[in-house]
């Protein structure tokens, strides 16, 4: 995994093993505090799809790149100068180990690209004719160690401005889908509000006709009373008109700030379309790369063209002075030229620092007004969630005119009912009665019973013998509690159905006594015969018994 400074470009690499035992977040927040010495509460974490990387993030969230990009909260406040002292750190930070840690690499290169014109010049050492040559080398070493920092420093912003364009393209993509994700939450709201008032229109149309129909029910006689002739004089025409004109001017308050919304979220499309622009051409900006590329080609023909110029082309044997003549000018046309290209290199030097700085000021800029612009985004969305309420309440307000349609088939419901309730209520009192009867019948039977047995046998024992025993059933108190008792009579439907049901019920029970009877006879039989089969048999014995004694 690599942490990513989204605004410098520099890059901290993080072994995968470590995400097994940690959350990603908190191993970049202790990464991060280590590197760049940062509050932790005010990073803001992208990964490379430009999601948001939160406390509760998984690995994967952290995509096949394992990518994440850091900035600062503090940095992106539109009131913030970008001259601060923070952020003059951070812009120059950058090169203050610029030509530093790569110089012992640089200064490595340019010893092996002049090894063959000090091997030339060597021999020639003690020779004063080839004192220029000499210094042509030493000046060619000196020239070539100012410019090393230009080709450091070349070197290391390519890296870091491939990073530094994966933050970028990072930010968009996050603006992108925040932008994607309100406009498809607004494209739903409005379909639901488009829904309501639909729906709305509908139950305001039907309000004046559900009204008629109400007139046209005729209260029941039993519900009737001075005023109330039919079921339109039991409802509050009065509150329900002013309930739905209430609804008519909320329907205009709502279809007004709905407007309002459609215009701050046209004007934040603006917003975005505009911030997306800039952070487009900010990708597309090659002001670093030119200037780059100027320095490595100058480097190149520096390295392989100009100082293989510099060998000495004169023979170690000896020759005319003319040829030694002609061999200084032409190093020194070389030298010339090498002086030239390391004079334009450190020119260069100077416009990719400016040019870095005016990147990094630029992207910390389109961060802002990306931020900025996202402030605006979760206005609308804010709002949207605001008016979706009231939309919400305008909803249930407008079911309440649904009552109304379905009033008079509710009226004719609840006279049957009332009807089937007071029905109910005479079964199940008749059947508590025959409850009574019935358990009253079982404790005389019970207590006859139980008289004979003491009469018979219980005034023979002791009264301590078995406890109890003398006991009788008490008398059984079956209640019910009185309930309906202020349901209307609706008269004889529901006196008729009342005798049909204690009907039933009588019918019932006699069914259930004949099943009785009818167990009961069938029993009677087989004792009668047991009995006489055992009399039967005890004679048998007992003629048995005379015969052996005779």
């Amino acid at each position: 995994m690599r942490i990513c400074h989204g605004l410098l470009g520099e890059v901290v690499e993080i072994e995968d093993r470590e995400l097994q035992w940690q959350k990603p977040i908190d191993i970049i927040r202790h990464h991060v505090r280590d590197r760049w010495q940062v509050d932790v509460d005010d990073l803001i974490i992208l990964v490379g799809s430009g999601g948001v990387l939160g406390p509760t993030s998984g690995t994967e969230e952290l995509g096949s790149a394992r990518d994440v990009f850091i900035f600062l909260r503090s940095a992106l406040d539109p009131q913030a100068s970008s001259g601060d002292d923070a952020t003059k750190a951070a812009l120059y930070g950058a090169f203050a180990a610029e030509g530093v840690e790569d110089e012992a690499e640089g200064e490595e290169e340019a010893t092996v690209a002049l090894a063959d014109a000090l091997r030339m010049v060597a021999p020639l050492a003690d020779d004063p004719v080839f004192e220029t040559f000499r210094c042509n080398i030493a000046e060619a070493r000196r020239r070539l160690a100012e410019v090393r920092p230009a080709m450091t420093l070349a070197t290391r912003l390519e890296a870091r401005l491939e990073v530094q364009r994966l933050a970028v393209q990072a930010v968009l993509d996050n603006l992108t889908s925040h932008r994607a994700t309100c406009s498809r939450s607004l494209s739903l709201f409005l379909q639901k509000y488009e829904r309501v008032q639909e729906r709305l229109d509908q139950n305001l149309s039907k309000v004046e006709a559900s009204m008629e129909a109400l007139h046209a029910v005729p209260l029941h006689p039993a519900v009737k009373s001075a005023g109330r002739e039919c079921l339109a004089d039991a409802v509050p025409r009065d509150r329900i008109l002013r309930f739905t004109t209430n609804l008519q001017a909320e329907r205009g308050r709502l279809a007004q700030q709905l407007d309002r919304l459609r215009q701050q979220d046209s004007l934040v499309q603006n917003f975005c379309d505009q911030a997306a622009t800039k952070v487009h051409q900010l990708l597309q900006d090659t002001a670093v790369d030119s200037c780059t590329e100027v320095i490595r080609q100058h480097h190149v023909r520096a390295m392989n063209e100009l100082l293989p110029a510099l060998n000495v082309r004169v023979p170690l044997g000896g020759t005319e002075s003319a040829l030694v003549l002609e061999e200084e000018r032409r190093c020194a046309g070389v030298m010339e030229g090498l002086a030239q290209l390391c004079r334009e290199m450190l020119g260069q030097l100077d416009d990719l620092r400016d040019c870095w700085q005016r990147r990094i000021a630029s992207f910390l800029q389109r961060l802002r007004e990306v931020s900025y612009t996202q402030s605006k985004v979760r206005g609308v969305e804010r709002q949207a969630a605001l008016l979706e309420e009231e939309i919400n309440v305008q909803h249930k307000s407008s079911q309440q005119l649904d009552h109304l349609q379905k009033m008079p088939k509710a009226y004719q419901k609840a006279l049957s009912e009332v009807g089937r309730r007071r029905a109910f209520r005479a079964r199940y009192t008749a059947q508590s009665d025959q409850a009574r009867s019935k358990l009253a019948r079982m404790m005389e039977d019970e207590n006859n019973e139980r008289r004979g047995f003491v009469h018979r046998y219980g005034c023979h024992l002791p009264t301590d013998l078995v406890r109890g025993l003398g006991a009788l059933v008490p008398p059984v108190s079956v209640e019910v509690p009185e309930f309906d008792a202020q349901l209307p009579d609706l008269g004889p439907p529901a006196s008729s159905s009342q005798e049909e049901a204690n009907a039933s019920c009588s019918a019932a029970d006699a069914v259930r006594q004949r099943r009785r009877t009818s167990s009961s006879s069938t029993s009677t039989p087989v004792a009668g015969a047991v009995t006489g089969a055992a009399a039967a048999l005890g004679g048998a014995i007992a003629a048995a018994a005379a015969a052996a004694s005779a």
